[in-house]
């Protein structure tokens, strides 16, 4: 069973507080696919005759509670030991964070609520929001609105399709989980490509002498 099967087997076992726990684990682990995810919370509130507020709040409610748990982190932390920490990961090097910290420095609030709008980007915002010890309920209010903007067009877009049901229901799951999955597919790749394409030039510059070889 893949990730995206074992969120959406949580999320129906364990309803409303499911889905929250399954948003929030986005925040704290980023491959979970939130964007496939919460087209199906309106989906099965429709189903089950619930209002469209219902997923809302769950969707939202894991989206600040994955967001608090990684302000945490940062608050912890600090930033020197986030850079060190940073310096360990895959993928991950210390001009992302200290571009995050120049993001959350000028714009504070708006950066956060903003961030929410943008896959990773919403995970590594709370870093800095943490470091700099934003007021927590400063950060949860942030979180909120923009998780509760950004929530509402995938869970009303499902909810939609889960009352119409039938044939328009079966089409919109499989065409939107195809859509979203290959371009998460194709972002992921992008990006790795273009690390360790970063990577390899500021190993080999330009102009720099080749590596000697045994004939030589």
């Amino acid at each position: 069973m893949d990730i995206t099967a074992w969120a959406l087997a949580l999320m129906e076992f364990l309803g409303g507080p499911g889905t929250a726990l399954v948003i929030a684990a986005e925040a704290l682990f980023p491959p979970v696919p939130g964007e496939i995810l919460l087209p199906f919370a309106g989906v099965s509130a429709a189903a089950e005759g619930d209002p469209v507020a219902v997923p809302l709040l769950w969707t939202t409610a894991g989206s600040v509670l994955g967001g608090l748990g990684v302000y945490g982190v940062g608050r912890a932390l600090g930033l020197r030991r986030t850079r060190a920490a940073v310096r360990r990961l895959p993928l991950l090097e210390e001009r992302d964070l200290d571009g995050a910290m120049r993001f959350f420095a000028r714009w504070g609030f708006p950066a956060v609520m903003i961030a929410r709008f943008v896959p990773m980007v919403r995970t590594f915002i709370s870093i800095p929001a943490g470091i700099e010890r934003m007021p927590i309920w400063l950060f949860a209010l942030a979180t909120a609105l923009g998780s509760g903007i950004w929530n509402a067009v995938f869970v009303v877009a499902g909810y939609s399709f889960g009352q119409a049901g039938g044939e328009t229901l079966e089409g919109f799951v499989q065409l939107y989980s195809w859509i979203v999955g290959g371009l998460g597919v194709l972002a992921g790749a992008g990006f790795l490509v273009r690390r360790l394409r970063d990577r390899r030039a500021r190993r080999d510059p330009p102009g720099a002498p080749a590596p000697p070889t045994l004939e030589e």
